[in-house]
């Protein structure tokens, strides 16, 4: 963006020259996002027609989202030039002109007092300007950081797609059916596991008693073997 708020051309105009620009850009760099995703699509469904095809969904994202930020940044190097082109050259006003409906100021000059009025109320709305374009370029960069979320999202979306096929085709009907009932074994487990320790629980002292006296036998054994 450039430095200069260019507020007589905003008066002029009746919108920011920089708010246009940015709002140009933003369309076309949706209109790529949406092109990318129509070709996405059509190369997926060529591949799917192919016998041999091995990629998935998810290696053609991978491309797309590679393809795409490249796209954004040669994007970006040639918007900069076009950027000040049209700021210098189709929106600029000279300050030498004055614009007709501002010829009356001639003949009805401010007072002093008047000028440093208006003089403190352009500083104001100059540093509210800075703000608004402060805040919009977050907005737009946050905008960009969500198509790239918006991307990884659909690209777990179709990784769940190809599980929820695979699970199919193995004859698994209803995979949230399946999840549950697994999730329903897990929180059995502990139970049955208690039950088990409680039915051979007497076995299991037996054990651990016969074992204490075979090491008590040893220890003794050794005991003497050390006397001799």
């Amino acid at each position: 963006m450039a430095d200069s708020l260019m507020t007589y051309e905003t008066q002029f105009f009746g919108f920011s020259p920089q708010t246009c620009v940015l709002r140009v850009s933003s369309g076309i760099q949706d209109s790529l996002l949406d092109v990318m995703l129509v070709v996405e699509r059509v190369i997926f469904k060529k591949l799917k027609e192919m016998p041999e095809n091995t990629i998935t969904p998810s290696q053609i994202r991978v491309c797309t989202e590679s393809f795409l930020q490249l796209m954004k940044e040669r994007f970006d190097m040639i918007f900069e030039r076009i950027e000040q082109g049209i700021l210098q050259h189709i929106f600029y006003i000279p300050e030498n002109i004055l614009l007709p409906e501002d010829r009356v100021q001639e003949q009805y000059p401010h007072t002093e007092e008047e000028c440093k009025e208006l003089q403190a109320e352009i500083s104001k709305l100059e540093h509210n300007y800075r703000c608004e374009i402060m805040a919009k370029q977050t907005l737009q960069a946050e905008l960009e950081e969500q198509k790239l979320i918006e991307l990884k999202l659909e690209q777990r979306i179709h990784w769940f797609h190809n599980l929820d096929n695979t699970w199919k085709s193995n004859a698994v009907s209803n995979v949230p059916e399946s999840l549950a009932f697994v999730r329903e074994l897990t929180q059995k487990v502990p139970a049955v596991l208690q039950k088990i320790q409680e039915k051979y629980k007497d076995e299991l002292k037996n054990s651990r008693a016969v074992s204490e006296n075979e090491q008590e036998e040893e220890k003794e054994s050794r005991r003497k073997r050390l006397k001799l």
